[in-house]
């Protein structure tokens, strides 16, 4: 499985949808399940699986999966 499919199947199985409801350019918000509180757990469930950290004030900039994506080649897994 590629890395990217990898990704899109896990914020999927947070987000409780179908991946192939999600892209990379699957915007904060353009969700009903992706609101404030999802976008929290979406960034401590992402920094626990990709062995990233992303600091508070880099939160409210990340608002496509495409940016957690891309946040991920900087990290781990």
């Amino acid at each position: 499985m590629n890395a990217e499919r990898e990704f899109l199947d896990f914020a999927a199985g947070l987000f409780g949808v179908d991946p192939s409801a999600l892209s990379l350019a699957t915007a904060y918000g353009s969700l009903p399940e992706w609101d404030s509180v999802m976008q929290l757990r979406l960034v401590m469930e992402f920094e626990a699986k990709y062995g990233v950290s992303i600091a508070l004030e880099e939160v409210p900039a990340m608002t496509t999966l495409g940016d957690f994506f891309a946040k991920a080649g900087k990290g781990g897994a």
